[in-house]
């Protein structure tokens, strides 16, 4: 029978990319354990143990902490099992993709909040910051739209990485309005039309020139009073200063992006 491989952990080190410390670790948690040549002591990786490394490094690629690979190497057996702890792991990132975008946002809610002398946000901007409830968007699945637009809106956006992305697209520029209009922007001034332009912008990426979504959104807007209460306050709060804005910018002759995409 032919003998197994042996490698060094020198050798797999080279191989994989990881360091002899990580490997000896492993090896000492039990996790890719190694064995010992009885003759010279040292310890080696038989070919065998290639492919349990391999796992390790695969999940460990995927964000598991040591302790869930240790224990998912032990209890997983099926394919299904393993489609369990992935698309568990896929939530956790979408989580902490939902916590960095959030996070953008406020950031370009401060940003928003100084005005060109420079000066720090207001106290009330910076109130409204802390108070934000970054889960709000998970309360839309409580909301009640009509048969349509329920059903345009599950057509187009199936992914949730992109519901994500156009929700805070979205809730950045409504706080940034809400900074402006704390710091008494008015909605004809340099800063209200480059508001203007990004929010048209905005709506015509979240329409993607597609009419029934955007008559979906503009049904949802009319209908605002079913959404989470903060959106809800947060766009009653806004709405003047968006529409002011925005219907200085189109009369300026400046609706080329609006008009290419949406007539």
């Amino acid at each position: 029978m032919e003998k197994e491989s042996r490698f060094s952990i020198g050798e797999i080190s080279k191989l994989t990319g990881v360091t002899v410390r990580t490997l000896q670790y492993y090896d000492n948690i039990n996790l890719v354990p190694l064995e010992k040549d009885e003759e010279n002591g040292r310890r080696y990786f038989k070919e065998s143990d290639l492919t349990r490394l391999q796992q390790v490094l695969f999940y460990k690629s995927l964000g598991l902490k040591i302790k869930d690979i240790s224990k998912l190497l032990e209890e997983t057996t099926t394919a299904k099992q393993l489609i369990n702890v992935l698309e568990k792991q896929r939530e956790i990132f979408y989580y902490k993709l939902h916590d960095i975008k959030s996070n953008i946002a406020l950031i370009e809610t401060s940003l928003a909040g100084m005005n060109e002398n420079d000066s720090l946000p207001l106290g009330n901007l910076v109130q409204l910051i802390i108070s934000l409830n970054k889960d709000t968007i998970y309360q839309y699945k409580d909301v009640a739209f009509d048969k349509k637009a329920e059903n345009t809106f599950m057509e187009h956006y199936q992914n949730w990485e992109e519901v994500l992305e156009i929700y805070w697209d979205w809730k950045a520029l409504i706080l940034e309005a809400v900074a402006h209009i704390l710091n008494d922007i008015e909605p004809d001034s340099k800063q209200g039309q480059a508001f203007a332009k990004k929010w048209i912008e905005m709506v015509v990426s979240i329409s993607e020139g597609n009419q029934d979504l955007l008559s979906a959104h503009k049904n949802s807007y009319k209908n605002r009073e079913q959404w989470p209460e903060e959106d809800y306050r947060l766009m009653e709060f806004t709405d003047s200063f968006i529409d002011k804005s925005v219907d200085y910018y189109l009369s300026s002759g400046k609706s080329d992006v609006w008009r290419n995409k949406n007539d």
